[in-house]
């Protein structure tokens, strides 16, 4: 029902013929989600086995009890600040208390090393909500990343005992865990983690309450730490002394905010109803021969449906088929409508896919991508404004594609 009502609703915008295009370039983000949990689940009810959210591989597994990771609310005194706005978050209830969970890297070919992220030259974000539980003393909860079959290769959160935000990198021979100086984790916090993977050892900053999602300046924590994969996350808190944490809105993403595949035109958008402009942005490579070039859209309103559109020409209609936003290109547009194409931005408010340059849409069928191409690209999106469902547009990006 959703999908065909997308693909109706762009219908009308196809009529539009060749036009004149505004295309002052700008800047645009290089971030797209991998996966994410806001952890949306029946309260009260437990974690082990929830299987919703985006971008994993499998559900929630709790090895020792089922019940150890438990779901909450708002309604729980005192409640956790920092919460989503949603309704429900995850809190750990039993001494180590630890829930797993994989994300799905083979949806990203362009940062999978193997069926393992930690490819070099590739960035990857973590960000999460936490909070030390009122009257707690057992000081250690976060996010753990696991190599199955080995084990836990970075903590991030408050480290065993430590009372702050920080890192372990080196586990329990390896060198002591490296705390933000003045922070403390009965404070509720937002903990996002940039670690760029290079040849050797790992950038690492972590930020604390950043004003964006993204930041791109100095970090409250920059360490070069161990060269590492992995391919699992972990949830956990707690120990012999009491409860644990609570956690909320946990989103892996990947690339860099600064960088720049292609040259975004006919920006900023028009804002929707999150009062942003949605972007697009290209990430991964121009190559044909690589195949490897995806198109992600950011600042989209949470939960929203969209797909992509393509063309070879540039175009600029303002409010096309009652859109609140412009359409960007002209002449033969194709829609990313096929199966999985069609996307949802979730909690993030972004969605990205990884595009068949063999297969490029068009509206009497398919074409393939030739080195020295040309193509631009633009989200068709789902809003509401006033209670009214709308559409809108993110700016459009144009890609030259090489050998």
């Amino acid at each position: 029902m959703k999908s065909s009502a997308c693909t109706g609703a762009l219908g009308a915008l196809l009529l539009f013929g060749s036009l004149a295009v505004g295309a002052a370039p700008s800047a645009s983000a290089q971030v797209l989600p991998v996966c994410s949990e806001t952890f949306e689940y029946p309260y009260p009810g437990q974690l082990h086995l929830q299987n919703g959210a985006q971008g994993w591989l499998n559900e929630w597994f709790i090895v020792q009890g089922a019940g150890d990771i438990s779901l909450f609310d708002s309604s729980v005194a005192p409640a956790f600040p920092l919460d989503d706005g949603v309704g429900v978050y995850a809190g750990q209830v039993v001494p180590y208390g630890e829930a797993y969970r994989k994300p799905d890297v083979f949806a990203h070919p362009d940062i999978d090393a193997g069926g393992v992220f930690g490819l070099e030259n590739t960035t990857i974000w973590i960000s999460f909500s936490a909070q030390l539980y009122t009257g707690s003393t057992d000081h250690y909860g976060g996010v753990s990343l696991i190599l199955q079959g080995v084990g836990e290769v970075l903590f991030i959160g408050s480290p065993w005992q430590s009372n702050g935000w920080g890192i372990d990198d080196g586990g329990p021979t390896g060198p002591p865990p490296v705390l933000i100086p003045g922070t403390s984790d009965s404070q509720a916090a937002r903990i996002v983690t940039r670690i760029d993977f290079t040849v050797g050892m790992e950038r690492l900053r972590m930020y604390i309450d950043p004003a964006t999602d993204y930041p791109t300046g100095p970090a409250d924590l920059d360490e070069m730490i161990q060269d590492m994969i992995w391919d699992e996350i972990r949830l956990s808190s707690g120990g012999n002394n009491g409860e644990g944490y609570y956690f909320d809105n946990l989103v892996i993403a990947k690339g860099d905010p600064t960088g720049s595949l292609g040259t975004s035109y006919c920006g900023p958008a028009v804002p929707n109803s999150t009062t942003n402009s949605a972007e697009i942005g290209a990430f991964g490579s121009a190559s044909v021969v690589q195949n490897g070039l995806t198109i992600g859209a950011t600042s989209l309103p949470p939960l929203a449906f969209g797909f992509l559109i393509t063309s070879r020409a540039q175009g600029f209609a303002v409010n096309p088929g009652g859109s609140q936003g412009n359409l960007c290109l002209s002449g033969a547009i194709g829609r990313y409508v096929g199966p999985g194409q069609i996307q949802n931005s979730g909690s993030a408010g972004a969605f990205s896919l990884l595009l068949d340059l063999t297969q490029v849409p068009q509206p009497n069928g398919f074409v393939s991508v030739l080195p020295g191409d040309v193509w631009n690209f633009q989200c068709w999106f789902r809003d509401s404004v006033g209670g009214s469902a709308v559409s809108n547009f993110t700016d459009g990006v144009s890609v030259t594609f090489t050998n």
